[in-house]
């Protein structure tokens, strides 16, 4: 049984509320406020579900949602719209993970059946609220060919889709990747950051990042060649914690395994994906540089080994490619070798335009998980 507080300055709203649950068992109407300053300060006890109206006459519902988190972690909330809202704030439903949303015309059988998912999500409401310090990801690699751009693209990509404030940035040092598999041409790349050295902030960084109309933030390499010797270790360090400031998630493309930008995306990193493929001389080169990486201080349990199967073979079992890595491995990547090539060429990422591919079906139970912290 759920509690249900609303927080919308129309009185029909709150009889089409009402009538919407009156006669189900499972929901307990807790009270009706037609104001910000009212429902923050008589906030009943008991409540599970929020519906809140996006704009209140005293403040912007976002905001007190933020508010009401704070205090009210498990709580699930659900915005009511007017039905002529923008793209902006489609992105900050997106961007507060806010699944469910009621939308006009309001009738008490539609009303009812965004609640009643609403109801569904309220058990896993506490795992998917982004808690307040960034969490940061690098997928990485041994050697190149893996697949690493097309699978961090695609995983940020998802994450956005599922309600995550991400940052996407490129340690890769190749020039143009994301260009061409984002199909947009940023202003700025990550050679401005790199150029302030030790004094970039989290908020210069923030302006210098590209808003994607997928929903995520992201920092590209630029399109032409570039001194990517200046990123030193120290400065791509530097650059990670502050992009800490920026969103909840923060997920890095790096390049080669020797380049100083890859080994400060693995030391700073809460959680690394390593691609690698089912090809032995890559399983070989994959075991001994995640051993090379623990020797040296990283928690192996930080390490997450996605085999692509862009080149499927048989001769090599999944017990056996487990015991040349010397590690378990967390996912396959169905292989989809056509898609991947149409999708670089296209700009058009394969989350976005296969959406029923296997490969869309792992890659977003993965962002799911990296969502949830791999709790």
């Amino acid at each position: 049984m759920a509690g249900l507080f609303l927080i919308h300055s129309e009185p029909a709203v709150n009889q089409v509320i009402r009538s919407a649950i009156q006669d189900h068992p499972q929901f307990v109407f807790k009270g009706y406020s037609q104001s910000a300053g009212d429902a923050l300060s008589k906030f009943p006890a008991g409540v599970g579900i929020v519906v809140i109206q996006v704009k209140l006459p005293d403040a912007d519902g976002f905001a007190v949602i933020q508010q009401l988190r704070q205090k009210h972690p498990a709580i699930v909330f659900v915005p009511v719209l007017q039905g002529n809202e923008g793209g902006d704030v489609w992105q900050k439903i997106l961007q507060l993970g806010l699944r469910d949303v009621i939308v006009p015309p309001l009738n008490p059988q539609g009303v009812l059946s965004i609640l009643a998912q609403a109801l569904k999500n309220l058990d896993t409401a506490a795992l998917d609220v982004v808690p307040s310090s960034c969490y940061v990801i690098a997928v990485a690699g041994a050697r190149s060919g893996v697949g690493k751009s097309i699978f961090a693209t695609n995983l940020v990509i998802s994450m956005a889709k599922q309600g995550a404030a991400v940052t996407l940035i490129d340690y890769s040092m190749s020039p143009g990747d994301f260009f061409t598999m984002l199909d947009q041409v940023p202003r700025n790349t990550i050679m401005d950051a790199i150029s302030q050295g030790l004094t970039l902030d989290s908020g210069l960084l923030k302006n210098l990042c590209a808003e994607h109309k997928l929903g995520f933030d992201f920092l590209a390499c630029p399109n032409d060649d570039f001194d990517f010797w200046s990123f030193t270790q120290e400065s791509a360090l530097h650059l990670l914690k502050e992009s800490r400031s920026i969103n909840d998630f923060v997920v890095v493309d790096s390049g080669s395994y020797d380049m100083p930008p890859t080994f400060a995306a693995v030391e700073e990193a809460d959680l690394v994906y390593v691609i690698t493929t089912r090809d032995l001389a890559r399983l070989m080169a994959t075991q001994r540089w995640m051993k090379a990486l623990i020797g040296k201080g990283a928690n192996s349990e930080k390490f997450k080994v996605i085999i692509n199967n862009a080149e499927v073979g048989t001769e090599l079992s999944e017990t056996e490619i487990e015991e040349i890595l010397g590690h378990p491995i967390t996912a396959y990547l169905p292989s989809c070798p056509a898609e991947a090539t149409y999708s670089i060429n296209s700009g058009k990422p394969i989350i976005d335009i296969k959406k029923d591919h296997p490969f869309s079906s792992v890659v977003g139970k993965l962002a799911e998980y990296t969502i949830q912290r791999w709790a």
